[in-house]
């Protein structure tokens, strides 16, 4: 996959195709998960829709400052968080597969009655079709705005605006397209509540890690791995690596190669630094410069071609 590819689902939008647009109220919980609610609006002309699907695509498209410029990658969702990348997952992730069947499914039945500005709504979506498959683009945003002090012209006078306003972004956090999602930004990772994902997933590897018996302080170590930034690096967790980091060899090996310090043999993690090298290490993001053979921090790696 190209950036290319993204830049194709603004180019072959129809604004004259059906469109129409619904506001998301997200709402997680522990028992619950994430469960959403929606609400279908519409507007006194479609020109309204219209209108703003060109501005959008313009937005992205046109120029020397178009939008789609500032990205040079699209990578597969690996928990960095490069803003000029497009991440992306496949529907079926671990990361968001319970998320999406129950967005999907609010937003096929979403509520087309009540009054709209009596909910607190986090988001709305844009929904169309590209090459006769739907396209969502969510923009992670209350869609509301509160015009106190604003008044406007009528009859005259100039009276208060006394009631909300919805106001149309022209940007797109999330697309999601032929069973695929993409991240334009990530205040999009909101959309899936992705934070209680990769910090499961951060656990689990955790426990497996302190299981393998590769490093001494084991609750020094988890204390690290399980704060800070370290939780949304064990997206990109590799498995291999640990057990291959088991054998006594290959331990000392790369704790040599990467300054990491032992003790019998085994990763030191009460010593400063050891534990944070540890979990970078086994999340992909420790590499070797290929002129100098030293170890250097990386954001992310693939294969090379």
């Amino acid at each position: 996959m190209i950036v290319e590819d993204i830049k194709r689902f603004f180019e072959k939008m129809n604004s004259e195709g059906t469109w129409n647009i619904k506001l998301i109220r997200i709402h997680s919980s522990n028992r619950e998960g994430t469960n959403y609610d929606c609400r279908e609006i519409g507007f006194s002309s479609k020109k309204v829709l219209v209108d703003h699907i060109e501005a959008l695509k313009s937005k992205y498209l046109s120029g020397n400052k178009a939008t789609i410029q500032k990205y040079n990658e699209l990578r597969l969702y690996d928990g960095t968080t490069d803003s000029q990348v497009i991440y992306w997952l496949n529907k079926t992730s671990d990361l968001i597969n319970k998320a999406y069947a129950k967005l999907v499914e609010s937003l096929a039945n979403a509520d087309q009655e009540g009054d709209p500005l009596k909910e607190k709504y986090s988001a709305y979506v844009l929904t169309g079709f590209v090459e006769d498959k739907p396209i969502y683009l969510f923009s992670m945003q209350c869609p509301f705005v509160n015009m106190k002090r604003k008044h406007i012209w009528n009859n005259s006078i100039f009276s208060p605006i006394d009631k909300p306003i919805l106001s149309l972004r022209l940007n797109a956090d999330v697309i999601m397209y032929d069973e695929k999602v993409y991240f334009l930004s990530m205040v999009g990772e909101n959309l899936f509540n992705m934070e209680r994902s990769y910090k499961a997933a951060c656990l689990y590897c955790v426990n497996n890690i302190v299981e393998s018996g590769i490093i001494t302080n084991t609750k020094c170590f988890t204390n690290t791995a399980i704060s800070g930034s370290n939780p949304r690096r064990f997206v990109s967790f590799n498995n291999s690596y640990l057990e291959r980091l088991k054998h006594k060899k290959t331990r000392e090996h790369i704790a040599k190669k990467f300054d990491i310090p032992v003790k019998d043999s085994f990763f030191d993690s009460e010593q400063e630094g050891a534990s944070e090298k540890i979990v970078k290490l086994l999340c992909g993001k420790g590499m070797v410069d290929p002129f100098d053979d030293i170890p250097m921090e990386v954001s992310g790696s693939k294969n090379w071609s």
